[in-house]
């Protein structure tokens, strides 16, 4: 009778052990990465519009400090809303969008949007969703106001789409974006 032994130890010195994927170079093929289910994608989203609509509210925040004191985007939010002029409560309803609403819609329709990435995804995105809010705020501007209003608006929204595909492709694993069989 014989008996033979096995090592099972890990081996550090980089030598093949008996993994035969790692003989013919398929390592990634013998081991796929796993995709993330919808509940990690819809975490990702949310994780990436916390972080980017935080980005956001600061900037909105130090513009209206600083630039142009006459622009109350979230006062104007509220009002839209029919919830009264109150900037708290119309930043309540900009972080809840950022954070909730927008970045599960990007998730559910990100891989439709064009972009070889999930931050160039999320800048199209962002694109979109600024056009309505430009459409539904600039009336309540002029001059200067105006142009602020159109410059930082378009810079927070690219910042915002591109932040939300970063932070969410960091979390699920999925850099490039999904390609579709139609």
């Amino acid at each position: 009778m014989r008996v033979s032994c096995v090592n099972t130890t890990m081996a550090s010195d980089g030598a093949s052990h008996d993994d035969p994927a790692a003989e013919d170079g398929a390592v990634e093929d013998a081991y796929p990465t796993p995709q993330p289910n919808e509940l990690e994608r819809a975490a990702g989203g949310i994780a990436g519009g916390i972080v980017g609509t935080t980005l956001m509210t600061g900037v909105l925040f130090l513009v209206n400090a600083t630039l142009t004191p006459g622009i109350d985007v979230f006062g104007t939010l509220a009002e839209l809303a029919g919830v009264g002029g109150s900037p708290a409560l119309g930043l309540a309803l900009f972080f809840g969008a950022g954070t909730f609403a927008w970045p599960l819609l990007f998730v559910t329709l990100g891989a439709y949007l064009p972009g070889a990435t999930k931050p160039q995804q999320g800048i199209v995105f962002a694109a979109v969703l600024w056009t309505g809010f430009v459409t539904a705020f600039y009336s309540r501007y002029a001059g200067l106001d105006l142009v602020v209003f159109f410059a930082f608006s378009i810079v927070t929204h690219l910042a915002y789409g591109w932040v939300l595909g970063f932070v969410s492709a960091r979390l699920t694993g999925q850099y490039e974006a999904a390609e579709l069989a139609v």
